[in-house]
């Protein structure tokens, strides 16, 4: 985001929180929740820190919020994405999987924001709650179209469809190496293959 944070910036009312907030995602997404900081959101959403100490009491405040605004623009995106383009055949499920889940290294910083998420919610009872309906969003979504392709548990079939998402991520992120789509669809066949009759 930090390259195309200046076109991306909110204007108008609620601008300075907007701008705010899609800063400290650019902050998680490259450095962790832990760099999060008042002074260091404000110098990358150009407003002073007392603007971000106006609009956000405390630095867990602002966390919090950061990763609720990624939560609001995933559902939208996903209900866009997936309205526009339902997913109903195999191969629908491969090209919209491999299109959502990070293949290469230098594509990590959506990935990293949900998995600084992810650790945040385990020690914020706050976010939770939140995170846990989150990451059923994508299940649910996934879960009619394979029942409707023969998955006889379907929401346990999305839950592992989405587990080898989220898997081949980590594998990407922790080897600093790169899967092959040839490579991720093989792996989306193998479990289509076990849970479609």
């Amino acid at each position: 985001m930090s390259e195309t944070l200046a076109q991306s910036l909110p204007a108008g009312r609620g601008a300075n929180r907007e701008r705010i907030l899609r800063a400290a995602l650019d902050v998680i997404s490259t450095s962790g929740v832990d760099k999060v900081t008042h002074r260091a959101v404000a110098s990358l959403a150009c407003v002073s820190p007392g603007t971000t100490t106006y609009h956000f009491d405390s630095r867990e405040t602002l966390v919090r919020e950061a990763f609720g605004l990624y939560i609001s623009d995933y559902e939208k995106a996903l209900v866009e994405t997936l309205t526009q383009h339902p997913v109903k055949a195999r191969e629908d499920f491969i090209g919209f999987l491999g299109g959502m889940t990070t293949l290469t290294p230098d594509g990590g910083g959506l990935a990293a924001i949900e998995y600084e998420m992810i650790l945040f919610a385990a020690r914020d009872a706050q976010m939770k709650m939140r995170v846990a309906a989150w990451s059923r969003t994508l299940e649910s979504w996934l879960s009619d179209p394979l029942e409707q392709l023969g998955a006889q548990r379907p929401l346990e079939a999305a839950r592992m469809l989405v587990a080898v998402c989220r898997g081949s991520e980590f594998e990407v992120m922790s080897r600093g190496q790169g899967l092959s789509r040839e490579q991720f669809a093989g792996r989306v066949n193998a479990l289509l293959d076990a849970v479609l009759v």
